[in-house]
């Protein structure tokens, strides 16, 4: 029997039968046995030293790291430091949320010092979004509105920024059968959490309100005619509109009350007020108790195609000539049109951003041309020299303005802007003016609303650094992105893969994102794509996708059970609807 040291298989007398399909007898049997007779105990004894020294290194790691954990350098940091590296874990985009997987709740849940520092952290609980689900039972009711007076309660003073959304019945789940819940319950609950809000009223510092319409008048009714003092920014939605329950002009025979109107009275101080997804009647906002005057950020916008009339919204302008921000919706119309006085001059010298949405009539004889001129008027009226962004589009995509006559006719300084987003049908030739006309152009958004498609190939060999092309457009751009939104033939697209390819190989060492969306697959060469991916994962932002319509299967044997969910929502008639870059139903990624 061999029993070398290093336990070497060229030493081993069956080394010629080792991975082979040999059979052995029974002599090599027993011959097996004994050869790994020592092998097995010398395993057997290896194991068990591992098993020790494993145990041991476990006992080394539990010591060294309990004793680590008393040098943490966290462990040195005043509570007052401490605090302040907390509240930089709190959302920026949004208000704090009632969730222990996110700050301030997570915070509290760490170790014994942490949840103190937290709790005695005024600024952590300064913000919270409050959700009411209409159909809350009495019990936890009872539990939410004693955990918001705890949260507002460990603010301190402090101005408090609150977010309260509720609908008057649940969105409708296709998983489940949801009841309407009754209407006292609703009623009740909503009186008792809006009751505990408003005995904040007088530290409202943000406040958006996403209710129906008879909460909001119960809002009023329950702050009882509190002033708010401290309330600088305030926002406000139909809450049953934006979740689709009710239309929005629903509304319009059963109420000409402004609902927020009397809200707005009571403040001194605001700076920032944000209406949408709300009936307004015409009118309504001139006779708001407001001083437009004193406002820095205003956006009056519907999520429909309903807006202001055009005369309207330019007496607002008109009254707010300290805006820093600007959102604004028009709709054009023939019945509440301007009247044939000219329009005085509005000047916003200190205006940064500026975004117009425009809703035109219903396109007739002649209306279209009614359109472009009251827009081409709203333009000519307007002097902005400080505009650093500008954002223009059309809900249904028309044709509402000639780009040149932005350029030409109004006082818009296109040579200072830094981010331009268009969402209306336009010319080749008048895109391209836009663009030889911003050199201080950073960031571009085009809509694509028309076929053929007016930005193409011209377009990104005009934006091409090469040595063809030593003063390329808009030298200054990091961030592009194109939208397709309309359904067209794959013949129809008037851009290829190369020159994306050149653009974005051009612009690498500058540009921050690059995004293309198609409303369908696309046939680009290979070999560019390639090399588009290549990029990417060299740390470039680059993405190229499509629309990712469902197909509902209408043949399959669980159709019209009761369990059954309904089938996904087919591609829409006007693919225009699609709302931004993801597309309605999701994307599918090309690079």
């Amino acid at each position: 029997m061999v029993i070398p040291s290093t336990w070497d298989l060229d030493h081993s007398p069956f080394v010629e039968k080792i991975g082979t399909n040999h059979s052995p007898s029974a002599d090599e049997l027993l011959e097996l046995r004994s050869i790994l007779a020592e092998p097995y105990a010398k395993l057997e004894r290896l194991e068990t030293e591992i098993a020790r020294a494993l145990c041991e290194k476990e006992k080394l790691n539990k010591f060294i790291d309990a004793h680590r954990a008393l040098m943490s350098p966290i462990r040195q940091i005043p509570d007052e430091v401490l605090g302040e590296i907390f509240v930089h874990c709190l959302p920026t985009d949004r208000n704090a949320i009632r969730s222990l997987d996110e700050a301030p709740l997570l915070l509290t849940t760490i170790c014994r010092d942490w949840r103190r520092v937290a709790l005695r952290t005024p600024r952590l609980w300064s913000s919270l979004h409050i959700f009411l689900p209409p159909d809350l039972n009495n019990q936890a009711m009872s539990r939410r509105v004693t955990g918001i007076r705890t949260w507002l309660g460990r603010s301190g003073t402090l101005p408090l920024s609150i977010s309260l959304h509720t609908r008057s019945q649940p969105v409708r789940d296709p998983h489940r059968h949801a009841k309407t819940p009754p209407p006292d319950l609703s009623i009740n609950n909503a009186k008792l959490l809006i009751g505990t809000i408003t005995s904040y009223s007088h530290r409202f510092g943000d406040l958006f309100l996403s209710l129906p319409p008879s909460y909001l008048r119960l809002f009023d009714e329950l702050s009882g005619h509190r002033s708010f003092p401290m309330l600088q920014h305030f926002r406000v939605r139909d809450a049953d509109v934006h979740n689709g329950i009710t239309p929005i002009w629903s509304h319009e025979e059963k109420n000409d009350d402004v609902l927020f109107a009397p809200l707005l009275a009571r403040t001194a101080a605001l700076r920032r007020l944000e209406v949408s997804s709300i009936y307004v009647r015409a009118g309504g906002y001139l006779d708001m108790p407001i001083d437009w005057s004193i406002l820095t950020n205003l956006k009056l916008q519907s999520s429909v195609n309903i807006g202001l009339y055009t005369s309207e919204a330019l007496k607002i302008m008109q009254r707010t000539p300290n805006l820093r921000h600007l959102h604004i919706m028009f709709m054009l119309s023939l019945d509440h049109g301007m009247d044939s006085t000219p329009i005085r001059r509005i000047d916003f010298p200190h205006l940064k951003s500026m975004r117009l949405e425009f809703s035109p009539s219903r396109v007739g004889f002649g209306e279209s041309d009614i359109n472009r001129s009251q827009v081409s008027s709203i333009f000519g009226a307007l002097s902005t020299p400080s505009l650093k962004l500008l954002a223009i589009s059309s809900w249904n995509g028309d044709r509402i303005i000639n780009l040149k006559s932005i350029h030409d006719g109004s006082g818009i300084p296109f040579h200072k802007l830094e981010t331009l987003k268009l969402a209306f049908e336009t010319t080749p030739e008048e895109l391209t003016e836009c663009l030889s006309s911003a050199p201080e152009l950073v960031s571009f958004q085009y809509k694509e609303m028309k076929i053929p498609p007016s930005f193409s190939d011209s377009h990104l060999s005009a934006l091409t650094p090469s040595h063809k092309n030593r003063t390329p457009l808009c030298p200054k751009l990091t961030t592009i992105r194109i939208i397709f939104a309309v359904h067209m033939l794959e013949q129809m697209v008037t851009v290829t893969s190369g020159n994306i390819l050149s653009f974005v190989r051009s612009r690498a060492k500058t540009l921050k994102t690059f995004d293309m969306f198609f409303d369908q697959d696309q046939s680009f060469a290979e070999d560019d794509l390639d090399a588009l991916r290549k990029l990417k994962e060299d740390g470039l932002n680059v993405r190229l996708h499509y629309a990712d319509y469902p197909v509902p299967h209408q043949d399959s044997p669980l159709c019209g059970l009761p369990s059954e969910p309904l089938p996904p929502t087919p591609m829409p008639a006007n693919p225009k609807q699609i709302s931004d870059m993801e597309g309605i139903y999701g994307t599918r990624y090309i690079v």
